[in-house]
């Protein structure tokens, strides 16, 4: 697979985890209580899904509110 090959693939992953966060109020708990974009990860893989902080990267930087951690950046709140 070629790097941006699995790029889209991880965008793809880290979005269906997005949909399954906003989704579930027990997980979107999980994800604003989390500290780091490292205990954002282990939420995904504990829930099958493997992002990388890449794919967290390219995420945040398609919204503008860097006041905020990336992950928040997910809800519309």
């Amino acid at each position: 697979m070629t790097d941006s090959a699995l790029a889209a693939n991880q965008d793809q992953v880290l979005e269906a985890f997005i949909i399954q966060v906003r989704q579930s109020p027990d997980l979107k708990a999980q994800i604003k209580a989390a500290l780091n974009q490292d205990q954002v990860i282990e939420i995904a893989a504990a829930n099958g899904f493997d992002i990388d902080s890449a794919a967290i990267l390219r995420k945040w930087s398609k919204h503008t509110d860097f006041s905020q951690d990336t992950w928040m950046g997910w809800f519309e709140e």
